[in-house]
């Protein structure tokens, strides 16, 4: 009897390893995919683009960061909506560059941001806040209410729980008069 139990159990460990190759080899390849169609110029052999890959795959953050980067495109093609560009816990990395999650090229700006190259400082699961404006943020919410069933609240922010990604939605402010007030 336990030697069924032992080789189901290494069946399943099996296949989830499987898997975990495969959610890999699929993050590898839309990301080189997308690197090749939309920004050639970076190229996939590129030191910032093969270290944050490297380094989110080693960390598990694949499968998520595929999600996300859908969830913030999905939002952008059907609100026509994106997060705000100079915010957001992602900014300076590449990959999220390339996958549409955040909006400006941190090697073209000058502003690459190193944290997302070395697995063994990636904390899992990786906390990434996106900045919405406030005119906008709860109909965001509401959108990704509607398409992804992990949608909840932490410390009365709304959050999304991916594999190993943890998306958290943040208002911005633009109202010049009501930040003053804010500020006293």
């Amino acid at each position: 009897m336990s030697t069924k139990k032992s080789h189901k159990q290494q069946e399943r460990k099996r296949k989830e390893q499987l898997q975990a190759r495969a959610n890999i080899d699929a993050f590898r390849t839309q990301l080189e995919m997308k690197i090749r169609d939309r920004f050639p110029e970076l190229g996939t052999d590129h030191p910032a683009v093969v270290a944050e890959m490297d380094a989110i795959c080693a960390a598990g953050l694949a499968e998520g960061m595929i999600v996300l980067g859908k969830m913030v495109t999905g939002i952008r093609t059907e609100m026509g909506v994106n997060p705000e560009a100079d915010k957001g816990s992602l900014i300076g990395a590449i990959v999220p560059y390339v996958l549409g999650i955040t909006m400006e090229n941190p090697i073209e700006n000058g502003q690459l941001d190193t944290s997302l190259a070395n697995a063994a400082e990636i904390k899992t699961p990786l906390q990434v806040r996106l900045y919405f404006d406030n005119e906008v943020r709860n109909q965001v919410v509401e959108w990704v209410k509607a398409r992804y069933p992990n949608v909840t609240t932490r410390l009365g922010q709304p959050i999304v729980k991916l594999p190993n990604v943890v998306a958290e939605f943040k208002k911005v402010v633009k109202d010049p008069d009501f930040q003053y007030l804010l500020e006293q």
